[in-house]
């Protein structure tokens, strides 16, 4: 009998029957109390199939609609996965365990040229067609179907289109197993990677080249040179590593403008890289400094690459709104065995040997060899250069002053101090600036020395100041800081100073900047931008060494300053030399003409004071009139000179 979907063991009767017989034959029933007894099991049993049968109905009723429900989820779950797969931006193709072709979405669909109802069954290796570095097949599925391990190709991979087109790709291909852990099939995940390997491309391209030139960079260069240092001391053939430099660059950039600057490196480049056969390499150090390194060449063979490079650039001429400019280039040449230090070391043996090419004429070479005095002499001042770095880390430079007396005390000139750099070295002992002057300006070193004397300077100079207005008094003196023909032109150091000013308000009045008349013309524009510039802040600014150019008169003109420092190679024998006489007598009037103050260096006699105070000269300067002595003493002492 079934109840509801649930066979019972007995049928009714039966039971309603086994009932009875056991409540009489337990004397729960009499024959009078039997029938009612009986309605009531019969009642009771009727209800309990009721029962039986709702729960049969309730149970079939859940399998199935559970049956359903997994249906539907499964279909829901195939749905979603596949909106998923056709949604999404990497290409998917699945395939079965004999490397068929069972599904793709539409981004493989689009990457292969391949439609789904096309692939479907097909061999894989014919859907995704995928060749390594070198045109090399790979078949990463039927690695992957073999192992029962993922799989991911590296290096350059390019997929083969149906149509021949080859798309760059990175590919992925993992196993499928089912729900018992047995292989039935794999993944394909790939992606077009065109985009991101030409990006990569152009990073690395940026990285390696000059922007302007074209040609390899710094870095690039030095990697290089490593590597070739490297190979020499392992006992490879010789290299060479050239060091060249352009002549009469900076006269273009002064006169035609930055951008007829680059113009010019840009066609030098092309002019010097059809002479440079492979493997060697060429590249742009920076400025207008380029480099060679010659591999597996002898040093006869060097100098001749080097020699057709030099014939190139002396027949070229550069032409800029119709105005022609000669320009040469001058090279040293190194060994790589010459030193045992790395690229920064031969690199600047190899600028060495450049400057001596240029001091000798430019134009032409020099090769360094053992025992070369004169590149010695260069390695000098490179060593001079490695003591300033020392200086600066250890804290050995110090600040002296030195009056600067006005000659007529009736016209209520200002006292004024220069304020001089000297370095000590390791034993204490004083070093003046012209054994290290040129070492620092050769390899630029002086914008970092005068950002120094302005930070020290500055904060000295400030609480004195300070000092003197506390106590009521008035701030008569002024101070001359030197800067250098690099930190003229080089905008970073303007700022520098500007922000110092900032720091220290009130300051800028007693701050006189001095410059060389022969750094101030050789780069006049920038000269009177940066003077321009710090006068508006109120600062002040002396040309030193005037006379010694031979447009002295004419570019005064054009620089604003407040003071002239007459050469003291005409002050030193105008007690004795007419001509250096009438020299200052000219250089005087002319100044005063102008408004300008004028300062004699060098006075260092009596008869020398005599003769300025006759021509009306406002200051004089010299260390007969009043040795340097340290800054700070000049600061404390209110009486001082």
């Amino acid at each position: 009998m079934r109840i509801g979907g649930i066979r019972l063991a007995m049928p009714v009767s039966v039971a309603l029957l086994l009932v009875t017989t056991a409540l009489v034959i337990g004397g729960l029933l009499t024959a009078a109390a039997l029938h009612d007894k009986l309605v009531a099991a019969m009642v009771a049993v009727t209800v309990l199939l009721f029962l039986l049968a709702a729960i049969g109905l309730e149970h079939r009723y859940r399998t199935a609609n559970e049956r359903r429900s997994s249906r539907a989820a499964l279909h829901l779950m195939r749905e979603r996965a596949e909106v998923i797969l056709e949604s999404i931006g990497d290409a998917v193709i699945t395939v079965d365990n004999a490397g068929r072709v069972e599904y793709l979405n539409p981004v493989a669909e689009r990457l292969t040229a391949w439609r789904l109802d096309q692939a479907v069954g097909r061999p894989v290796e014919e859907v995704f067609r995928v060749r390594g570095e070198g045109g090399r097949r790979l078949n990463p599925v039927e690695v992957c179907l073999r192992q029962q391990q993922p799989v991911r190709l590296e290096g350059d991979v390019v997929l083969l289109r149906s149509d021949g087109v080859e798309i760059p790709i990175n590919d992925s291909v993992s196993p499928i197993r089912d729900h018992q852990g047995e292989g039935s099939g794999a993944v394909i995940v790939f992606q077009d990677v065109a985009d991101a390997r030409e990006m990569a491309r152009r990073l690395q391209y940026q990285a390696s080249h000059d922007h302007l030139t074209g040609l390899y960079n710094r870095r690039a260069f030095e990697e290089r040179l490593t590597r070739a240092i490297s190979r020499v001391r392992e006992g490879g053939d010789g290299c060479f590593l050239c060091y060249m430099d352009l002549d009469q660059f900076k006269l273009v950039n002064d006169t035609a403008g930055h951008l007829a600057g680059d113009a010019l490196l840009q066609e030098i480049a092309g002019v010097i890289a059809p002479r440079v056969p492979e493997p060697h390499l060429l590249a742009r150090l920076g400025g207008d400094e380029f480099g060679l390194l010659l591999e597996e060449v002898d040093e006869k063979e060097a100098v001749a690459v080097t020699n057709r490079v030099l014939d190139a650039v002396r027949h070229y001429r550069f032409v800029w709104e119709g105005r022609a400019f000669e320009v040469g280039v001058s090279v040293g040449i190194v060994p790589l065995a010459a030193v045992a230090g790395g690229p920064s070391e031969l690199l600047a043996l190899a600028d060495s040997a450049c400057y001596l090419a240029k001091e000798q004429g430019g134009n032409r070479i020099h090769v360094h060899h053992e025992g070369d005095s004169q590149l010695d002499q260069r390695l000098g001042q490179m060593n001079w250069v490695y003591r300033i770095t020392e200086a600066f880390a250890e804290q050995r430079f110090v600040l002296f002053a030195q009056a600067i007396r006005p000659l007529l005390p009736e016209t209520g000139l200002p006292r004024c101090h220069e304020i001089l750099l000297r370095m000590r070295d390791d034993e204490g002992n004083l070093i003046p600036p012209s054994q290290y002057v040129a070492a620092a300006e050769r390899y630029r070193r002086m914008p970092d020395i005068d950002r120094w004397v302005v930070v020290n300077a500055f904060r000295q100079i400030h609480h004195y100041v300070e000092r003197s207005r506390a106590g009521g008094g008035e701030v008569d003196r002024c101070f001359a800081i030197n800067l250098s023909g690099q930190s003229l032109g080089d905008d970073r150091t303007l700022r520098f100073v500007e922000e110092w000013l900032e720091r220290y308000p009130g300051l800028a009045g007693c701050i006189v900047f001095e410059v060389t008349e022969t750094a101030a013309i050789s780069s006049l524009p920038q000269a009177r931008r940066f003077i321009m510039a710090l006068r508006e802040r109120g600062c002040r600014f002396s040309l030193d060494d005037f006379g010694t150019g031979f447009s002295s008169f004419s570019q005064l003109r054009n620089l604003p300053v407040d003071f002239i420092k007459i050469d003291g190679a005409f002050v030193r024998q105008m007690a004795y030399d007419p001509v250096d006489y009438a020299m200052v007598a000219s250089i005087n009037q002319i100044g005063h003409l102008m408004g300008i103050k004028t300062i004699a260096e060098y006075v260092e006699s009596e008869d020398i004071l005599q003769r300025l105070a006759e021509l009306g000269v406002d200051y004089g300067q010299g260390n007969w009139l009043s040795p340097p002595v340290p800054l700070e003493e000049v600061l404390e002492d209110p009486g001082a000179p």
